[in-house]
């Protein structure tokens, strides 16, 4: 059977047909781009979302598709009207609207409840936030819309017509019970949003309906063809590569790069709070993940580019050649003597920072673009290192550390990261990974295999291994001690 795997990112989406065993036969991809209309406001428009994934799907589309599965990153709501179309843009969630509300909140409900029942730390990242944002200063948007989606329910809907969305993507709301599976009557009730605007939950792997016969006909897919339930972004990086009993990870390095740890129930530690860590369910039933990411890890290095090597970087570019190999060949072969705080985008965990700035320190009349440049892929692996210490803090610890996305196509950078972590890192043979695991929660709900943990397991492969070398490792570990203190230091000056 072949089955499409459709990823909405937030710069583009991308349709992969796959078949059962993984294999990709087609591919087709669609950018779109965030809007900023006044600063610290980013927003994405739906409805051009909407129409790149139908020139998408309209690029690999084929009469033998059996089911089609979709992973969407979490947060932004869809205002949706009663036509069924988006009457407005979403708000992303390091858009700063929501800050405000975050008292809000916890003046209506204690913060350790509410992490308690939605898992997620309470924070202005979240729809809940974002939601009482709009309700407050537009509210004939708010009382307009007919229901509230999250992007990968909003596309399943155009498709189908049917309102499902997985447990993973809905606990990104904070408004999501993540051991009852529904939504949370308590902090619906405290924060005063409407539960019946929501899409009904369902487990990954569910199918969701059929797709309509304009939409099949407008896209050139089988009437046949089911839309299966999918899921949060970071949870199919995790199943598709093969992460899905608790110790197990992944590392996905985009512009942002997020560690995806495994966890049983006996691991959720209200300590977890104390970091921001956020605790949502798998994709794989009686499983949960926790996210510790940074939020400005590949933001950084192309706001390095943009600026640092900004003319440099367009005359490549007319050449044709990859910008960042030069870049890595300007830089220096021993660990630098610069200090670089990675949040050009603000802070993911543990601060949640939308306010604090990056921070280059130690820089001399000796520094060059090269020494900057390393400094920067120092700093976004000195930030992995910390929220790895924070997550052994609350007793959860990592088997291996497996990297995929864009980032590994740097050998420069993984060698980094093996040096600051001080243990091997590995990179997987299988770039698509989110892909590969909507493909088996197809192939699952079509009865073409029995045992998911076991195909996600059989599906991952390392392509790379990189150990550290053990006196430069040496070297960044005195340079951690002082990595620790730069945050405060940075925001104390604020």
């Amino acid at each position: 059977m072949y089955y499409i795997g459709l990823d909405i990112g937030t710069s583009g989406c991308k349709a992969s047909v796959v078949d059962g065993e993984g294999k990709i036969h087609g591919y087709s991809s669609q950018t779109y781009r965030t809007i900023s209309p006044e600063p610290g406001h980013v927003e994405i428009d739906a409805r051009l979302v909407w129409r790149a994934v139908r020139e998408t799907l309209t690029d690999v589309a084929r009469d033998d598709i059996a089911a089609l599965a979709i992973a969407s990153f979490g947060e932004a709501v869809v205002p949706v009207g009663r036509d069924g179309a988006a009457l407005a843009n979403s708000i992303y969630f390091s858009d700063i609207r929501g800050s405000e509300e975050t008292r809000e909140i916890t003046d209506a409900l204690d913060a350790a409840r509410i992490m308690e029942i939605t898992g997620m730390p309470v924070g202005p990242m979240f729809s809940a936030n974002k939601l009482l944002w709009i309700r407050k200063h537009e509210p004939a948007l708010f009382d307009e819309a007919k229901y509230f989606m999250l992007f990968g329910d909003f596309i399943a809907y155009m498709l189908t017509g049917e309102r499902a969305v997985d447990f993973s993507l809905a606990s990104r709301t904070m408004l999501f019970d993540i051991r009852e599976k529904r939504w949370s009557s308590e902090v619906m009730s405290a924060l005063g949003l409407p539960e019946d605007r929501f899409s009904a939950p369902v487990q990954a792997g569910e199918v969701i309906g059929r797709i309509r016969p304009q939409e099949a006909q407008a896209l050139g897919l089988p009437e046949t063809m089911l839309v299966v339930a999918g899921g949060h972004d970071q949870a199919l990086a995790a199943l598709g590569s093969g992460a899905v009993q608790p110790g197990d990870a992944v590392v996905g390095m985009g512009s942002s790069e997020c560690i995806t740890a495994v966890l049983g129930r006996e691991e959720i530690s209200p300590a977890m709070a104390d970091y921001n860590f956020c605790c949502e369910p798998h994709l794989i039933k009686d499983r949960f993940i926790t996210l510790a990411f940074n939020a400005s890890a590949g933001t950084a290095m192309n706001w390095f580019k943009d600026r640092i090597y900004g003319d440099r970087s367009q005359a490549l570019s007319v050449q044709v050649t990859n910008t960042f190999h030069h870049m890595e060949a300007d830089c220096p072969k021993e660990p630098t003597n610069l200090l670089f705080l990675p949040y050009v985008g603000g802070s993911g965990t543990p601060y949640f920072d939308s306010a604090v700035g990056g921070a280059f320190v130690g820089l001399t009349l000796a520094t060059g673009k090269g020494d900057m440049y390393k400094a920067v892929l120092e700093g976004i692996c000195f930030e992995m290192r910390y929220n790895l210490e924070l997550l052994e803090r609350c007793g959860i610890r990592l088997k291996e550390i497996p990297v995929v996305g864009g980032g590994t196509q740097s050998r420069l950078l993984m060698q980094i990261k093996a040096d600051v972590l001080g243990r091997c890192v590995e990179t997987l043979k299988n770039r698509e990974i989110g892909t590969i695991a909507l493909a088996l929660l197809c192939a699952k709900a079509t009865g073409e295999i029995d045992d998911l943990h076991a195909s996600a397991k059989a599906g991952a492969g390392v392509s790379a291994v990189f150990e550290p070398d053990p006196r430069r490792s040496e070297i960044y570990a005195k340079k951690m001690e002082q990595y620790r203190k730069l945050y405060g230091a940075v925001k104390s000056l604020g």
